[in-house]
Formats: C-alpha cells, structure tokens, sequence
C-alpha cells in the first residue's frame, strides 16, 4: 500500500508543472514603424548601427510634417550623441502612454539606469518621433 502511493504521488508530482522558475517568454517587437513603439525601436537599432542618417528618418516635426533634408542634416551630431548615451545598451523596461489615436508617449529604460521618453505621432499610417527627452 505504501509503495504504491508512493508511486502514484511521484507520477502526479512528476506529470505537472507545480511551479515555473523565471518569467514567459518575452513578447517579440516587431521594429518598424506599424507601431509607436516599433518606430522607437527602429529608431535605437539604428543608433545601435552607428547610422544617423537612417535614425532621422524616423524623426518628424511635431506638427506632422516630415523633416527637410537640410534638417535631417543638421541633427546628424545630435543622433550621434544620443547613440554614444544608449548605443548597444539592453532595453529594460517598455511603457506606453496613449495620449490619442494618433500620439502616443514611449517610455524606456536602458540598462536599469537611463530613462528617455519618446513621443511619438502616426503620420500617414505610419509612426514617427516627433521628441525625445531625457
């Protein structure tokens, strides 16, 4: 009688996850610009490339308009400091604040120490930076 309790009680132990140790599996991001938070990441991963000029595609005027050429330009320096603050850095943490259908604030952490928060707008069905702040 022992023995076969025993054996029953090991199966049923056994046979079910009692516990899981760690977390799920992380929701994957898609990085393009369908998304407001897909466009952020587009906008880090060319950083994380060292390409300023691809990174100020995804950045608009706030008023929904695209950036001239000569503006893109002229924030290449600024692109560039901003990939040396979180270039190859680790996201941490991912908020997102719907401000309207249209405009959407996106927080991140990177690396548990630098906090930017994105604000970004759909132009066009398609999602852009219009600020960054740190």
């Amino acid at each position: 009688m022992k023995h076969t309790l025993l054996i029953v009680s090991f199966i049923a132990v056994a046979g079910c996850e009692v516990f899981t140790v760690g977390s799920k599996r992380p929701v994957v991001q898609e990085i393009n610009q369908r998304s407001a938070v897909g466009a952020v990441y587009l906008f880090k991963s060319e950083l994380d490339s060292n390409n300023a000029p691809a990174a100020t595609e995804v950045l608009a005027r706030s008023n929904g308009r695209q950036l001239l050429a000569i503006e893109k330009y002229e924030l290449y320096d600024e692109m560039n400091r901003l990939g040396r603050l979180i270039a190859k850095k680790p996201i941490t943490l991912t908020r997102t604040d719907t401000i309207s259908t249209t405009l959407q604030n996106v927080k991140l952490e990177f690396d548990y120490q630098k906090k930017m928060t994105f604000t970004t707008q759909k132009i066009a069905d398609s999602w852009f930076i219009v600020d960054i702040a740190e």
